[in-house]
């Protein structure tokens, strides 16, 4: 299995995730009942679509016989997937846990978070919103870190009344900026990374850097989360 993975590569990686989401969405299938076809938890699915993991073989069987497409297909980024077999249809929402409440577990020592509104998705990040003090304030989670999605009530909120945000929603802005703590660190003892981003600006975003003002630049992969702080007048 590991000499399979270390063939592939990351770009290959990389394919397969994006492949195994574009089919499930295109198709109309949930990560849960996708779970269920091939025999898996939830969780496995989650983990395959933000790069955390990859299949076995054997589910990448059951994944191109689920789909009628060949293994070839699904992990190998020269080949293109027939647009006459899968439909596409552009989804009114912008996440497909957009609209509902999440707990989000995080792997290693990174904190998760609790009770939040999904409000939107980019390739690296998961947008949310939760109340403080009267007030709704926005954050975002890196999508690699993710290890478990719970719903944790339902949401009376229309689609309508979501405000829809991206990165760039935090540029000129005061917020928290958390960097992930790698498995083996004593949380809070030894590693002390995100002592120095615990109130910065944002000024820009690039496909690879968090441009912070004064000079400062974050890898956007280290990034596990992202939240606005409330600023007094």
């Amino acid at each position: 299995m590991y000499a399979f993975v270390k063939r592939l590569g990351k770009r290959l990686l990389y394919d397969i995730r994006r492949k195994i989401k574009r089919l499930r969405t295109e198709k109309g299938i949930t990560q849960e009942a996708l779970a269920e076809e091939i025999n898996v938890p939830r969780s496995a699915i989650a983990k395959w679509e933000t790069n955390s993991g990859v299949p076995e073989v054997s589910n990448l069987i059951m994944i191109s016989r689920i789909f009628d497409i060949s293994v070839d297909e699904l992990v190998d980024d020269t080949r293109t997937i027939d647009k006459t077999e899968v439909k596409t249809e552009k989804k009114s929402d912008c996440s497909e846990y957009a609209g509902n409440f999440y707990d989000i577990e995080l792997n290693g020592w990174n904190d998760g978070i609790e009770d939040v509104l999904i409000i939107n998705e980019d390739e690296d990040f998961l947008f949310y919103q939760k109340p403080l003090k009267r007030k709704n304030v926005f954050g975002l989670i890196g999508k690699k870190y993710i290890t478990s999605l719970k719903a944790s009530k339902p949401s009376d909120i229309a689609q309508k009344d979501i405000k829809v945000i991206d990165k760039n929603y935090f540029c000129s802005k005061h917020v928290l900026v958390e960097l992930a703590v790698k498995e083996g660190f004593i949380k809070g003892f030894f590693d002390f990374r995100n002592d120095d981003y615990q109130d910065v600006v944002i000024q820009s975003f690039t496909d690879s850097r968090v441009l912070l003002m004064f000079g400062k630049e974050l890898d956007i992969n280290t990034i596990s989360k992202i939240e606005e702080l409330e600023v007094m007048a």
